[in-house]
């Protein structure tokens, strides 16, 4: 008895402890997960502040790091990597901002293998303050296989400035040496060209690269009736003999002469008129091939838009300067922000500018850029057809508007067209908008822009009264009767049309016929 009673109390032991161990671990050790770091970018802006709210959380590998030691008094801006030293191993090179100076500076870094960490061999100053103009690259431009690190940007005073280094090793000591110091207020680019290719299996030295240098010429006298626009064009080719980069010819490009009072009013020394001459639309006058190039120019939302045919790249107006003959432009890609162009524009014209367009340095230039060239701004009063079709346009305009009168299609969709404004009626559809009607070529053209996404109009219709034939009968037995042309203004074909700069052409899509009803 004593015995079972002893394996009961070891028993109702063994289950108290189970008991007691189960409720701690219930009401005191509470299983939280495994707990993530998280990087938050800081609010710098109400616009950052928007994207930050819908995702806070930053993934690790956008942050950038500096494996280059970094003082106190240094904010990273930026990293470049690239094999500086030349042997095989991935270096570092950091922009970064230095308190008590408003000027980028670049900081390079040599891997070194032994110690598995980065040597601060160098500190380059730079005189650029305007970070959205500033870029840094690296790129073989002399052909040796060396890889030279290159930094641009634009001046507080408007002048753009281009630098060129490369890494040697003389007695195991390390020097970044200059060997391209270019400074203008025009445009300074990198001409690449293509090498052989025993240079890209490594067998052979390819072709450096030229740098050219554009700038005003200042020799021509300032206080003239007429101002000169001349431009000077210098070319640096790489000299081995003395190491650096040399002047190797000079080309003088004369302008045409504007008159004085015209070249006061356009440039009165503020960004804001030039941009103002700018806005709008420019043709180049020039295309190879059959394609067409515009360029759109919009200060007001500080936009650059390039159009090619169906293509349009959007780019952001980001930093302008005026020069002596015309003003110096930086543009960064709306969608991918580390695609930079820089336009150097000279003005020619009351009406005309030469445009040099120059992409960054880590992209291929090359001589035959499509959109460098002469631009004159479109005048739709003056370039859109003669005034025989513009007197046409004028009668469809005047029959669209009648105030007693709707126009239906075949589909028995209702057309109102009131002032600058159409509406379309129908029991599953309705949509509103703004049209205008002009002259392209020899056709009269209506284009339309709706209010809604998915309109149910093209962009631009050519348009056609319809006419029929009318035989009149014979005067006499000896006439024979005559067959006459009639239009009919009640009745207006559309045909789908794509516009080009002095004709249109005829596309897919569907023909609308308006047949006009009075309104009682």
């Amino acid at each position: 008895m004593k015995k079972n009673s002893a394996v009961i109390i070891t028993f109702c032991t063994i289950a108290a402890v189970l008991a007691v161990v189960l409720v701690f671990r219930i009401f005191f050790i509470k299983d939280k997960g495994t707990v993530h770091p998280k990087v938050i970018n800081p609010v710098v802006s109400s616009e950052s502040s928007n994207e930050l709210s819908e995702n806070a959380i930053v993934d690790d590998s956008a942050v950038q790091t500096s494996f280059i030691p970094l003082l106190p008094t240094e904010t990273l801006m930026s990293t470049l990597t690239l094999d500086f030293d030349g042997d095989n191993l991935d270096d570092q090179v950091v922009a970064v901002h230095k308190a008590g100076t408003p000027y980028l500076n670049l900081i390079v870094g040599l891997y070194n293998s032994e110690t598995n960490a980065y040597d601060r061999v160098a500190e380059i100053s730079t005189e650029i303050s305007r970070e959205k103009t500033f870029s840094y690259n690296g790129l073989d431009v002399v052909g040796d296989h060396r890889t030279a690190l290159i930094y641009q940007g634009m001046k507080s005073n408007g002048d753009s400035v281009m630098r060129i280094f490369q890494c040697r090793k003389r007695r195991g000591n390390i020097e970044i040496q200059t060997i391209g110091d270019f400074t203008s207020d025009g445009t300074i680019f990198i001409l690449q060209s293509e090498r052989s290719e025993a240079y890209e299996l490594s067998q052979a030295k390819g072709e450096s690269f030229s740098v050219w240098v554009y700038s005003s010429d200042k020799t021509e006298e300032e206080n003239t009736k007429a101002a000169s626009v001349n431009q000077l064009q210098t070319e640096y080719k790489w000299n081995s003999d003395e190491q650096k980069y040399t002047a190797v010819r000079q080309l003088k490009v004369k302008g045409s002469r504007i008159a004085a009072k015209e070249l006061a009013r356009i440039q009165n020394g503020t960004v804001e008129t030039f941009a103002q001459f700018l806005n709008g639309l420019w043709y180049k006058t020039s295309n190879s091939g059959n394609s067409s190039l515009y360029l759109f120019f919009n200060y007001e939302d500080r936009e650059v838009i390039f159009l090619s045919d169906d293509t349009e790249g959007v780019y952001s107006w980001v930093d302008s300067n005026l020069r002596r003959s015309g003003i110096y432009l930086t543009v960064v890609n709306s969608i991918i922000s580390s695609m930079k162009r820089r336009f150097d524009i000279m003005l020619t014209g009351v009406n005309e500018v030469n445009i040099h367009v120059h992409d960054d340095v880590g992209m291929i230039i090359k001589e035959n850029n499509q959109w460098d060239g002469t631009y004159k701004k479109m005048s739709f009063q003056s370039t859109f057809g003669d005034a025989r079709i513009t007197a046409i346009a004028d009668d469809f305009a005047k029959e669209l508007l009648a105030q007693d009168s709707v126009w239906v299609d075949a589909e028995e969709n209702e057309y109102k067209f009131t002032g600058n404004t159409y509406k379309i009626k129908h029991i599953e559809l309705e949509e509103s908008g703004i049209f205008v009607i002009d002259s392209v070529g020899d056709f009269p053209v209506v284009q339309f822009r709706s209010d809604v996404q998915n309109s149910f109009l093209q962009n631009a219709y050519a348009m056609k009264f319809k006419t029929h034939e009318v035989t009149i009968p014979a005067k006499n037995k000896r006439s024979k009767p005559t067959v006459k042309t009639v239009i009919d203004k009640d009745v207006i074909i559309m045909t789908p049309v794509k516009l080009s700069l002095s004709t249109c052409y005829a596309m897919e899509g569907r023909v609308i016929t308006l047949n006009k009803r009075t309104v009682k």
